[in-house]
């Protein structure tokens, strides 16, 4: 028997299958508008809910509550990638490399910026 059940046309990615691109956007968008314009929204609700568990003490209800809302309010932390314009590897140098490297330092640190 062929792979994917004995009809043609089963399993596998066929062109035009699915559902089109961009197609549930339209409906959550017009969702997200309507709300707006009745003055709250889903993220409004989420944080008034959270505020009224932590004034109330109950954490857990509120920390559920915040997990849910941050994705809204605190933007991901991407990958950032390491390298200079130029193309060439970075170079890792020390703070004392930099303090030698300064002209009459003699290699100390400054008084200055000695704590004490």
């Amino acid at each position: 028997m062929p792979r994917g059940g004995g009809r043609p046309n089963t399993g596998g990615k066929r062109p035009g299958a699915g559902r089109p691109k961009g197609s549930h956007d339209v409906k959550t968008r017009a969702v997200a508008a309507a709300l707006a314009e009745q003055g709250i929204t889903p993220l409004e609700v989420i944080c008034e809910a959270m505020w009224a568990h932590y004034q109330k003490g109950e954490l857990d209800a509120a920390a559920s509550l915040a997990k849910d809302a941050a994705p809204y309010m605190h933007a991901r932390l991407s990958a950032v990638q390491v390298g200079n314009p130029d193309g060439t590897s970075p170079v890792l140098i020390s703070l004392v490399e930099v303090v030698r490297s300064v002209p009459g330092s003699n290699g100390q640190p400054h008084a200055d910026s000695v704590s004490g």
